[in-house]
């Protein structure tokens, strides 16, 4: 599973979109792996009163929820790379009519500067998918 190809071949349309049934499921699957309501009892009924983190203070049961929030934080990265798009601009379904005769010519001359930019809104797009999807779960 090469996840570049996955993104780039969403450039017509976003694989949430025809993948709806399965977004679902697999949106079912990510709040029960994250340990979100309702999935969020992971003890069992005698420890529902003092709860499994009695043991655990301070370092110990910061790190318990560093790893809860971080696991989180890749599911959200996962999931909007595999059905919204990743990196790509929210737009750049509506361009795919968009045909420029100077992007299907071979070019060797590449600016630095637009190779940087671009990378900077490829890394901003998936940042911003991921914190609005993080939003959701939390």
């Amino acid at each position: 599973m090469n996840l570049t190809i996955n993104v780039e071949s969403q450039k017509a349309v976003f694989f949430i979109l025809p993948l709806l049934p399965i977004f679902i499921v697999f949106f079912i699957g990510c709040i029960a792996e994250t340990n979100r309501a309702p999935f969020d009892l992971a003890e069992a009924e005698s420890e529902l009163v003092s709860g499994f983190m009695t043991e655990h203070s301070a370092v110990i049961f910061v790190f318990f929820f560093l790893a809860e929030y971080a696991s989180i934080v890749l599911i959200c990265i996962f999931t909007s790379i595999l059905f919204l798009g990743g990196y790509l601009n929210v737009m750049s379904p509506l361009h795919i009519f968009d045909l420029n005769i100077q992007s299907l010519s071979y070019s060797t001359n590449v600016n630095l500067l637009d190779v940087i930019l671009s990378g900077l809104v490829s890394s901003l797009m998936l940042g911003i998918k991921t914190c609005i999807y993080v939003f959701i779960f939390i």
